[in-house]
């Protein structure tokens, strides 16, 4: 009978109490939620990815040279120890009839697979594998025809469309990267046999290491040894261009002098021809040879020598001029450049960039928002279990006088801590490994090739989330009901004496306290009398707060920066660069595009593309060199101090450099980095850092440059406006000019938009989820606390209503302490918001990506206008409650 009624009493503790229980349940499921969901989506994520390139054998590094690999690289790639190497050839083309960009690749056998989509990988030279994403406009068994430059090298330019696929190197489906043919972008890849290409050396090769098979692309240790592995690749490629070089113009040359022998050879034969016409003639004029029979032959072999004198002419300077051509292009001759890409520099890498930096980012922010959220959901749960054993203290007095011993006491309020938190901490594990962390996955690989992340189990998450629960519901339950159980049963079962009131600051500021009204000095006293309750009211709504501001503020600080920079930094539509062996005619075309009705204003400038290697920094950055011999780019740049606004102008005595660089070599204006030009390690003054979003940039000055390398500025670029700056228009002005021999490359950022949109699109969408999860938190956090404070003061609130006070003003006797604390926690949580806020954003992102770490008005509005409009609910209820309650009963309920 006993055990009946004991057990009967903890059924009832729940059934009696489902307010609390859904409290408890709700704040241990959201801190759940957001714990698991952020903590197991970057390795979900991860080891999807991982699998990919393990299945598919992605490549470590890759080299690629201007003039492509010849026998000698071959020999020496070959050589490498503890490495697979793979060959292969690649062309850039259009399709036929339009400026889309395709990519050309040659089956890989080893490295770099592709993962088959559907139908089947080419088997002859005429047969193409597109990328999936073009299964929209193509379907196997079409034909596609493609277009191709003078110095294009595929057999041929029609394919029959076998199957599509998926790249392991190219990860995105959108941004694809550059190319040297359209308007600059990919649009698409295909894959075709080896036989399709003309070419005498190899155009790429793909290198695994043995040592960096079994580690994950993610851990330090692989970028690590990576990061060696490509060192020791450059050193041994760094002599590689001035060998072929000299090989390339002795080879060249000997093919000229080839060229001349022959001609000479030719010259020669028509000086013998003509010498032997002259001795014929002599003879017969001396009566030598009989005149008749001599005279026919003579005639004969004049005519012979005729013929063969008017081909050698024309054939003669048809030769020189190639010949001369030839010497001119020989001596034009630039060293070529042996680059070796890791999977993320690797043109066509950006997807692979933006996933890492995504799966980054997400685990960045896992480290700070669920700390913060469980931190404010424990406290807010220990005041819960605090205030359900000070109402189960009579019954608990009851049961002790009857002989329950105090651990079975103890029991019950460690069973409803369990059962409430373990419930919610059980839902919030399942939904954050099935539901939210799915959906982040899937936000932020909604446009790569490795496609929704795999579902993996952590129990170390899993055993830390139910510690947090068991430390935040179940030992305050066991703490406080210990505390109370010190006590004997007579003491129990007597009402807690309420809490006494003390003289506080307020009054002592006389001129302060003696304006103030009857009821807000009782409120201000009874702020002050329930102490435990203030700060968690004042710390819960200041937590929600907080985390509202850090969400919405990141999302402030993503969106926009692509407008600021590509709009409003970066005023140029394009950069054109020459072609260093162009001849004059193709010079004079690309003067006279550059001069047409299309252009609205150009700048010619030196523009290089450099690695640096950062100390501290895992991989080495791309960095952008411009140099312009003028000090004003405000026309086509506008570089400006981010905080200030204050205009800057490039000076003979530095370099300005962008923001995020400057972080990255965290140094201030008047510092020095060091960066590699011209080969040559420098050391550059920092004199100015510019506001820029995107991509690592360094402006300098003609004169400066010369003074740190040595060498001269060569323009080599054009920054250029148009005037019709839509992205139509800067597509086809671009494709003209990538149509034209006299121009190697036209840089629009179009992918370094797309790159920064992706990443910004992801943030943005989890973002909005930790939002919503801020706002339920703060919800349930302001009714748990409205709730324990309205009950443990209903003797009070019934006492001042039978003294005659109208329920309104019953209503705001009690719910203006909730405002008042309301309103400091809203303060504190703004603040606390800011430095949350500026805490994750200098930990996401990604090495050449910084987002706005200002924030605009909505940021601050927002979670004050969510409280407010939680409390004006939250005060409508409990009026609305108020008015049930039977004031007469709760004033007996103590006898």
């Amino acid at each position: 009978m006993a055990k009946r009624t004991y057990w009967k009493d903890i059924r009832l503790s729940f059934s009696q109490s489902k307010g609390r229980f859904l409290s408890i349940f709700s704040l241990m499921a959201i801190g759940a939620i957001a714990l698991v969901g952020l903590k197991v989506t970057p390795p979900n994520m991860e080891r999807t990815a991982q699998t990919y390139i393990d299945r598919y054998k992605t490549m470590d590094l890759t080299v690629m040279g201007s003039y492509g690999l010849d026998e000698d690289d071959v020999k020496e790639l070959n050589a490498l120890d503890n490495a697979t190497v793979e060959y292969g050839y690649l062309s850039d083309v259009t399709i036929k009839g339009s400026n889309d960009a395709i990519r050309i690749f040659s089956e890989s056998q080893n490295i770099s697979r592709y993962k088959l989509i559907s139908g089947a990988i080419p088997q002859k030279a005429n047969e193409i594998a597109l990328e999936s994403s073009m299964k929209s406009d193509y379907k196997i068994g079409d034909k596609i025809s493609f277009k191709q430059s003078k110095t294009g090298i595929l057999k041929n330019t029609s394919f029959t469309v076998t199957g599509f696929v998926d790249s392991s190197e190219i990860w995105d489906e959108k941004t694809m990267g550059t190319s040297t043919a359209g308007y600059g972008q990919l649009t698409g890849y295909g894959v075709t046999t080896a036989d399709a290409f003309d070419s005498d050396v190899y155009l790429i090769a793909r290198i695994r290491y043995d040592d960096l098979k079994n580690l994950d692309y993610s851990s330090d240790e692989y970028m690590e040894k990576l990061n060696q592995h490509k060192e020791d690749l450059d050193d041994l490629l760094a002599d590689n261009g001035k060998k072929r070089l000299a090989q390339l113009k002795k080879d060249g040359q000997a093919d000229i002098d080839k060229g001349y022998v022959e001609i000479e050879k030719t010259e020669k034969s028509l000086a013998e021809a003509a010498q032997k016409i002259a001795a014929t003639e002599s003879q017969i004029a001396s009566g030598q040879l009989p005149t008749q029979a001599a005279g026919a032959a003579l005639a004969q072999s004049k005519a012979d020598y005729e013929k063969q004198k008017s081909q050698a002419e024309s054939q003669i300077a048809s030769s020189k001029s190639d010949l001369e051509a030839a010497q001119e292009k020989l001596d034009s001759l630039k060293t070529p450049t042996y680059n070796s890409y890791t999977r993320s520099s690797l043109p066509g890498g950006e997807g692979y960039t933006t996933y890492s930096a995504a799966t980054g980012s997400i685990s960045s922010v896992g480290n700070i928002f669920p700390v913060v959220l469980y931190l404010v959901a424990a406290m807010v749960t220990l005041t819960t279990m605090t205030r359900f054993v000070d109402e189960e203290r009579n019954k608990a007095g009851i049961f002790k006088a009857l002989g329950y011993t105090n651990r079975q006491i103890l029991a019950k309020f460690v069973i409803y801590g369990l059962v409430a938190s373990m419930l919610g901490t059980a839902v919030g594990i399942l939904a954050g490994n099935v539901i939210l962390s799915p959906v982040i996955g899937n936000i932020i690989s909604g446009t790569s090739v490795i496609g929704a992340s795999h579902l993996y189990f952590y129990p170390s998450w899993t055993l830390l989330t139910i510690f947090l629960g068991l430390i935040s519901a179940v030992l305050p339950a066991y703490l406080v009901a210990r505390k109370e159980l010190t006590e004997e049963p007579a003491q129990l079962l007597l009402a807690k004496p309420p809490v006494s009131g003390s003289k506080i600051l307020l009054e002592r500021l006389t001129f302060i306290w003696k304006r103030l009204s009857f009821t807000h000095k009782v409120t201000a006293r009874n702020i002050f009398r329930y102490k435990q309750r203030m700060l968690m009211t004042i710390f819960g709504v200041a937590g929600s707060v907080a985390l509202l501001f850090a969400g919405l503020g990141i999302q402030s600080s993503i969106s926009g920066i692509v407008d600021s920079q590509f709009g409003d930094i970066l005023k140029y539509d394009m950069i054109v660069v020459e072609n260093s062996g162009a001849s004059q005619e193709d010079k004079k075309a690309v003067n006279h595009l550059l001069s047409s009705s299309q252009v609205s204003e150009k700048l010619a400038i030196q523009y290089l593309t450099t690695d640096q290697k950062i100390s501290g920094v895992a991989e080495n950055q791309t960095v952008s060199v411009l140099v312009s011999d003028s000090s004003d780019l405000a026309n086509f740049i506008k570089l400006k101090n981010r905080t200030s606004g204050q205009s800057l102008k490039l000076t003979n005595s530095g370099a300005v450099i962008s923001e995020k660089l400057a972080k990255l070599y965290k140094v201030q204006v008047g510092d020095n980095i060091k960066m590699t030009l011209d080969s040559k390690t420098v050391n550059v003054n920092v004199s100015g850092i510019s506001e820029m979003y995107a991509g690592h940039f360094v402006y300098i000055t003609a004169t400066y440059y010369q003074e740190l390398t040595g060498q001269a500025q060569a323009k080599n670029s054009y920054l250029v406006r148009l005037k019709n700056g839509s992205s139509k228009g800067i597509r086809k002005v671009a494709a003209d000019f990538l149509a034209l021999a006299g121009v190697a490359g036209v840089s629009q950022n179009t992918s370094l938009i797309k790159q920064v949109e992706t990443v910004s699109s992801s943030l943005n969408s989890v973002m909005l989820i930790l939002i919503v999860l801020s706002v339920l938190l703060a919800v349930v956090i302001l009714y748990n606390l409205t709730n324990i404070n309205v009950a443990e003061r209903i003797r009070e609130l019934s006492t001042i209503k039978v003294l005659g006070f109208h329920n309104k003003e019953v209503t705001l006797y009690i719910y203006r302490e909730t405002i008042s604390l309301s309103i400091i926690g809203i303060v504190l949580g703004l603040l606390g918001g800011y430095g949350l806020h500026q805490a994750i954003l200098n930990i996401i992102g990604s090495d050449n990506i910084m987002f706005n770490p200002s924030v605009a008005l909505y940021v601050y509005l927002v979670p004050v206008f969510a409280i407010v409009l939680i409390l004006a609910i939250l005060g409508w209820l409990v009026n609305h409650n108020l008015r049930k309650v039977d004031m007469l009963e709760a004033l007996k309920s103590v006898e």
